[in-house]
């Protein structure tokens, strides 16, 4: 029911493509679009599987596109080293010195990050041009499947690996990441979702008016450049003590750059709550739960206003948070697997569930 008790129409969930562009070598990037049922929209690109337009409603049905992006291909391809909206990998996050060893086995791998290899540096997943088949569910599910088959060596990675990642939206508002890794021989990989949010809308100034909680006792240890150490410490007593529901704004200025960190969550097998954010201005609230032991939480400390982006709206600093469910970097390291071997696929889950809490004044 509507306001007043009149009834609404119902939404009837679609999903279709065009054509979004052309990249600079000629290939054309198609852009899928999903309306769900219960009022959302996402719009994914074929370029870097990234997501475009995320548009949620609020209480009141006002609908407003909650993450950061560029309008054209061109912006996309050649200013994004924000990495807004893409699929950060084959390993999400920074590989120390870009040293990749496992099982006796080391590579080498390009550094793009203050001497650290980040989201697969030029060789990264994020660059790369995927494959979209449409996706409908009988619950009135809406989604689509993007392919790539990553070749052997890419971006200095061993083994050919068949990924593929599922974005779904359902009725009740939910946004549902999926990925699955299929390799020909042992190797790491570690997927991210890497859009930056805000609740109040893209371009809507600054996201430190938001209430961010983070379901974590422990982060991951850092030097200066960020290089992640492989220990864990006790949030408890730390400006990175989220456990608790607190105003963004009251924290930033605590935090190490004013960046963010990584975040070891439970070890419980399965989905697993990791994060809520809520905006008090629009009433909006952003519920995330992961299959993945890792959560990066970054504020959007480099935004500074220069990058303009959809609507020509400016992103300033802290514009957008990202909330990256991940492995952990360093497969050398004693904090998880993320090694896919041939005769098991990689499966990991994230969901975004949207609601709304009524605007506070």
């Amino acid at each position: 029911m509507g306001k007043g008790g009149i009834e609404e129409p119902e939404q009837l969930a679609s999903c279709t493509y065009r054509s979004y562009g052309y990249l600079a070598d000629g290939s054309e990037v198609e852009a899928w679009t999903l309306r769900g049922a219960g009022g959302m929209e996402m719009e994914i690109l074929s370029y870097g599987a990234a997501i475009r337009r995320l548009a949620v409603p609020d209480g009141d049905g006002h609908v407003v596109d909650v993450v950061l992006g560029y309008e054209t291909i061109d912006s996309w391809e050649r200013a994004n080293e924000s990495y807004f909206g893409v699929i950060a990998g084959r390993i999400a996050g920074r590989v120390p010195a870009g040293h990749l060893a496992f099982e006796g086995q080391v590579y080498q791998l390009a550094c793009n990050d203050r001497g650290n290899h980040l989201h697969g540096a030029d060789g990264g997943l994020d660059k790369c041009l995927w494959k979209g088949e449409p996706l409908t569910g009988e619950d009135g599910t809406v989604g689509v499947r993007m392919r790539y088959r990553s070749p052997d060596g890419e971006g200095g990675y061993p083994g050919t690996v068949e990924i593929s990642a599922t974005f779904q939206l359902t009725p009740d508002n939910t946004f549902i990441f999926e990925t699955e890794a299929k390799a020909d021989q042992v190797t790491p990989i570690s997927l991210a979702q890497h859009s930056y949010f805000n609740l109040a809308g893209a371009g809507h100034g600054s996201a430190e008016g938001h209430v961010v909680q983070i379901f974590a006792e422990q982060v991951m240890r850092t030097d200066e450049k960020m290089t992640p150490l492989g220990v864990a410490e006790a949030v408890e007593c730390t400006a990175a003590d989220l456990r608790q529901p607190r105003l963004l704004a009251g924290v930033i200025p605590a935090l190490w750059q004013e960046h963010g960190d990584l975040y070891r969550l439970s070890e419980e097998v399965g989905l697993k709550p990791a994060a809520r954010v809520f905006d008090p201005q629009s009433g909006r609230v952003m519920q995330v739960s992961t299959t993945h032991d890792f959560l990066q939480f970054y504020t959007g400390a480099h935004l500074d206003g220069s990058l303009i982006g959809k609507e020509d709206r400016a992103y300033p600093k802290h514009g957008g948070l990202c909330f990256e469910c991940q492995g952990y970097p360093d497969p050398s390291a004693d904090c998880g697997d993320i090694l896919v071997r041939p005769e098991k696929a990689q499966i990991h889950r994230t969901i975004y569930a949207f609601s709304n809490e009524g605007i506070r004044s």
